[in-house]
């Protein structure tokens, strides 16, 4: 890993925050008419006494040079397409199943966002300041984080690798948020091999030495957790589950594909 940040918000992957048990269904929640969007809460603040945000947008606007001063933020592109100039000099389309890291003190400009743009965002703390302008001068915490760069990933074949042992039916894209955040937060989309057969009875009952949360972003999932009804996630349900929670994923649809985000990045799985 690089040199080690420290986060403002206190947490580390030794010392982890935690997710609490909950659901956000896809048509639950108000939308929220910002400045630059339109915004749908998901829970995350609640779930995580406000050490990260995660947000459904819709919509938006260009903007000038600006950064944020948090610890972590990325987002994940739904629909639409978003065009963005960082301050390493690139310029980037990023299209339906691109997604974005980006660093603390990031430098970037919205140069356009198509009319059908939705995306998914996460931010921590979930509340944080933005400062505007191309020659705004950055405090002095943002030297700590200096030698990250953005981390902007797309949705393409080769990025997909196949799990190991019993989850050799599942295919695995990493979004890149590990070696950045010091081991903090791993995320990654899971979909299913169709040529390969699921296994009997899904994952079995399991639990994990993380926190996580995932969402299904095509298809559906049958799901059994810990303190919960059996459930069928759709495409846009938001599953929050604390550290240790037992669940089992017993059924899902050959198109299934799901967004998992998971703290710390590196855990144990014990089967139940």
């Amino acid at each position: 890993m690089n040199q080690a940040t420290n986060w403002k918000s206190g947490w580390t992957a030794a010392n982890p925050l935690d997710i609490k048990t909950m659901l956000t269904g896809k048509d639950d929640g108000t939308w929220v008419t910002g400045p630059a969007a339109r915004y749908r809460d998901l829970g995350l603040a609640e779930a995580t006494g406000d050490l990260l945000r995660a947000r459904h947008v819709r919509g938006g606007v260009a903007t000038g040079w600006q950064f944020h001063d948090l610890d972590f933020q990325w987002f994940f592109v739904l629909n639409g397409e978003l065009e963005i100039r960082t301050e390493d000099g690139r310029e980037l389309t990023l299209g339906k199943g691109a997604s974005a890291y980006q660093p603390p003190f990031w430098r970037h400009q919205i140069h356009s966002v198509s009319e059908d743009y939705e995306a998914i965002e996460v931010t921590g703390p979930a509340d944080f300041g933005t400062v505007t302008g191309q020659d705004a001068a950055k405090p002095a915490r943002a030297a700590e984080f200096a030698h990250l760069k953005g981390i902007y990933t797309f949705d393409e074949p080769q990025e997909y690798v196949r799990g190991d042992g019993p989850r050799a039916w599942s295919l695995y894209r990493d979004l890149g948020t590990r070696t950045p955040t010091d081991g903090r937060v791993h995320i990654h989309i899971i979909k299913l091999d169709t040529e390969q057969p699921s296994p009997q009875g899904g994952t079995g009952e399991h639990h994990h030495t993380m926190a996580q949360w995932f969402m299904p972003i095509r298809g559906w999932i049958d799901i059994s957790a810990e303190g919960q009804p059996d459930r069928r996630l759709h495409a846009g349900d938001f599953m929050m589950l604390q550290r240790g929670a037992a669940h089992n994923a017993f059924d899902a649809s050959p198109d299934y594909m799901t967004l998992e985000f998971c703290v710390p990045a590196d855990y144990e799985t014990v089967a139940r």
